[in-house]
Protein backbone atom coordinates (compact mmCIF):
# COMPACT_ATOMS: atom_id res chain seq x y z
CA UNK A 1 0.00 0.00 0.00
CA UNK A 2 0.95 3.62 -0.42
CA UNK A 3 2.02 5.67 2.54
CA UNK A 4 -0.09 8.85 2.54
CA UNK A 5 2.74 10.83 4.14
CA UNK A 6 5.02 9.92 1.24
CA UNK A 7 2.71 11.70 -1.21
CA UNK A 8 2.14 14.91 0.71
CA UNK A 9 0.73 17.62 -1.53
CA UNK A 10 2.40 20.98 -1.82
CA UNK A 11 0.54 23.92 -0.38
CA UNK A 12 0.25 27.25 -2.15
CA UNK A 13 2.92 28.76 0.09
CA UNK A 14 5.42 26.06 -0.91
CA UNK A 15 6.00 27.44 -4.40
CA UNK A 16 9.57 28.13 -5.42
CA UNK A 17 10.73 31.72 -5.14
CA UNK A 18 12.80 33.46 -7.85
CA UNK A 19 16.10 32.80 -6.08
CA UNK A 20 15.36 29.05 -5.95
CA UNK A 21 14.41 28.96 -9.63
CA UNK A 22 17.63 30.77 -10.54
CA UNK A 23 19.63 28.41 -8.31
CA UNK A 24 18.05 25.44 -10.12
CA UNK A 25 18.92 26.96 -13.50
CA UNK A 26 22.52 27.69 -12.49
CA UNK A 27 23.03 24.26 -10.93
CA UNK A 28 21.81 22.49 -14.07
CA UNK A 29 23.38 25.00 -16.48
CA UNK A 30 20.07 26.06 -18.01
CA UNK A 31 19.34 29.28 -19.85
CA UNK A 32 16.00 31.08 -19.81
CA UNK A 33 15.25 29.56 -23.21
CA UNK A 34 16.12 26.01 -22.11
CA UNK A 35 13.97 26.25 -18.97
CA UNK A 36 11.08 27.64 -21.01
CA UNK A 37 11.34 24.73 -23.44
CA UNK A 38 11.47 22.15 -20.64
CA UNK A 39 8.39 23.59 -18.92
CA UNK A 40 6.53 24.43 -22.13
CA UNK A 41 6.24 28.14 -21.45
CA UNK A 42 7.52 31.32 -23.06
CA UNK A 43 10.86 32.93 -22.28
CA UNK A 44 8.85 35.91 -21.06
CA UNK A 45 7.15 33.70 -18.44
CA UNK A 46 10.57 32.65 -17.10
CA UNK A 47 11.63 36.31 -16.95
CA UNK A 48 8.45 37.21 -15.08
CA UNK A 49 9.05 34.44 -12.53
CA UNK A 50 12.65 35.52 -11.99
CA UNK A 51 11.64 39.16 -11.53
CA UNK A 52 8.87 38.08 -9.12
CA UNK A 53 6.17 39.64 -11.30
CA UNK A 54 4.39 36.30 -11.71
CA UNK A 55 4.13 33.46 -9.21
CA UNK A 56 5.66 30.11 -10.05
CA UNK A 57 2.97 27.44 -10.14
CA UNK A 58 2.74 24.51 -7.76
CA UNK A 59 2.88 22.18 -10.79
CA UNK A 60 6.14 23.71 -12.01
CA UNK A 61 7.51 23.58 -8.46
CA UNK A 62 6.80 19.86 -8.40
CA UNK A 63 8.48 19.41 -11.79
CA UNK A 64 11.67 21.21 -10.74
CA UNK A 65 11.82 19.20 -7.53
CA UNK A 66 11.41 16.02 -9.57
CA UNK A 67 14.18 17.14 -11.96
CA UNK A 68 16.44 17.86 -8.97
CA UNK A 69 15.83 14.37 -7.64
CA UNK A 70 16.22 12.72 -11.07
CA UNK A 71 18.42 15.06 -13.17
CA UNK A 72 18.68 12.47 -15.95
CA UNK A 73 15.08 13.38 -16.83
CA UNK A 74 16.28 16.79 -18.06
CA UNK A 75 17.99 15.03 -20.96
CA UNK A 76 14.56 13.92 -22.20
CA UNK A 77 13.70 17.48 -23.22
Amino acid sequence: MFDKNEFKRLRQNERLIPEEILEFMNFHGLSHKELSEILGVTIQAVSLWLSNKRKFSVTNTRLLRLFNKYPQLLKEF
